[in-house]
């Protein structure tokens, strides 16, 4: 009879915590979701070029999200808020950005741009000078590149007035060149 009694308390106290153990699951479940839509969502501000996330915090509870830190725009904060609201999971958004004062956002400079800019022009100087590496006419050029928001200059020395226009072709012809400052000479 005393084992009976034991075993009933015993399977009535483990019934009564299993109650308690699924609302800890489920919490923790519910904290993990909160933290991957966080992510997705910062991810998705950081890809957008017309953002500048690092003034951006996040958070994310209960899948519904506050936006909070600073905008250069009306624009930009809807931005924003429509990009959260297009994350697939979150409710629900409290879009709380401030827009900054004009004379705030022309005296800071927007770090995420110019990171963008330094990137790209970094890509363009060494994929121009692959093809010019491996480029038959220009065999014997001596050229330098250097790009500048999306502006390359060429200087250096060409062993033709071909060799001149197909370097000058390349790089015109290259992705995200704006334009091309020619200060190559020929050397014959």
């Amino acid at each position: 009879m005393k084992i009976k009694k034991t075993a009933l308390a015993l399977a009535t106290a483990s019934v009564l915590a299993a109650p308690v153990a699924m609302a800890d699951m489920n919490d923790w479940e519910g904290q993990s979701k909160d933290a991957w839509l966080d992510g997705k969502l910062e991810t998705a501000l950081m890809l957008n070029t017309e953002l500048n996330n690092f003034k951006i915090d996040t958070d994310v509870d209960k899948t519904v999200v506050t936006l909070s830190g600073q905008v250069s725009n009306e624009t930009e904060k809807e931005l924003a808020g429509q990009i959260a609201a297009n994350i697939d999971g979150i409710t629900d958004v409290n879009n709380e950005l401030m827009v900054e004062s004009e004379t705030e956002a022309s005296d800071e400079p927007n770090v995420a741009e110019q990171f963008a800019s330094d990137v790209n022009d970094l890509t363009i100087q060494a994929g121009l000078k692959m093809r010019y590496a491996t480029s038959d006419g220009l065999d014997g050029s001596d050229i330098d590149i250097d790009a500048e928001g999306g502006v390359v200059t060429l200087t250096g020395q060409v062993p033709s007035n071909a060799a001149h226009d197909l370097a000058l072709e390349i790089a015109q012809g290259y992705d995200r060149v704006r334009d091309v400052e020619d200060e190559l000479k020929v050397v014959n």
